[in-house]
């Protein structure tokens, strides 16, 4: 079923098991925030075009629950372009069923061969209180409408 929650690689790693419990959740939050309604315009159609922007607010959310810094990764691929986070080892999206081969919403993987046909490199460290003043605000604005829905 396209959108289904699932786990691109199962492990036994507790680490990796928690990322995706999170990344699992923070997905339904925006899902249950009404993202039609969201002032940020990228989660309007959430998975499709949201990737950038939902990396960004899912990096704050694992950092807030103690994970860490992720890296916000970017890649090109048949002309399309998409971004995720790298924490680690573990490649971690939760747009990437916006994409026709790929029915997973939750990847939390350490070999995510889907992945790595985008080419993706590191853009910098996933945090949007580093943008500018207008940005950071609307990101913010619906981190805060997302984890009011958790």
């Amino acid at each position: 079923m396209r959108g289904e929650v699932m786990l691109a690689r199962p492990g036994d790693d507790p680490h990796q098991e928690l990322l995706f419990q999170l990344a699992r959740r923070f997905r339904e939050a925006i899902l249950r925030s009404n993202p039609r309604t969201s002032r940020l315009a990228t989660l309007r159609e959430f998975p499709a075009g949201a990737c950038g922007d939902a990396s960004l607010l899912l990096a704050k959310y694992l950092q807030v629950n103690g994970c860490g810094r992720s890296h916000y990764m970017a890649g090109k691929r048949k002309g399309r372009t998409h971004a995720w986070l790298q924490l680690a080892d573990l490649t971690i999206d939760i747009t990437a069923d916006q994409f026709d081969d790929q029915d997973a919403g939750v990847i939390v993987s350490a070999d995510s061969s889907w992945h790595s046909s985008f080419e993706g490199k590191i853009q910098s460290v996933a945090d949007f209180c580093l943008y500018d003043q207008r940005s950071a605000f609307e990101l913010a604005t619906a981190y805060e409408a997302i984890t009011g829905c958790l």
